[in-house]
């Protein structure tokens, strides 16, 4: 039994990426109309800026930098320890609880 691999096309030929946010503006003011008529998420699947995704506010098309919706990797650390430290707690006042009632058993 053989098995093929299909090579998926990009859903856009024409797709880009854009190394800055002015650059993307460069190409914005070129090409307004057509780019207002897309939803954000076929404009940000068509169109990647390196540290910016594509929004709207109040109809007007507006560049987001990704550090608002991604945590940085010392915030996740940070939060893995918290919740890693409060393991370690609950997990010797479980201890100490079965050590009570163990001793009230006897």
């Amino acid at each position: 039994m053989s098995q093929t691999v299909e090579v998926i096309k990009p859903l856009w030929e024409d797709a880009k990426e854009f190394e800055t946010s002015n650059d993307f503006i460069k190409f914005y003011e070129l090409n307004k109309t057509e780019l207002d008529k897309q939803s954000t998420c076929a404009l940000n699947k068509r169109y990647k800026i390196k540290g910016y995704h594509i929004g709207r506010k109040k109809g007007e098309l507006k560049l987001i930098p990704l550090n608002l919706y991604r945590q940085s990797e010392y915030e996740i650390r940070q939060q893995d320890t918290t919740i890693n430290d409060k393991i370690d707690i609950l997990n010797k006042k479980i201890d100490m609880l079965i050590n009570i009632l163990t001793s009230y058993s006897q």
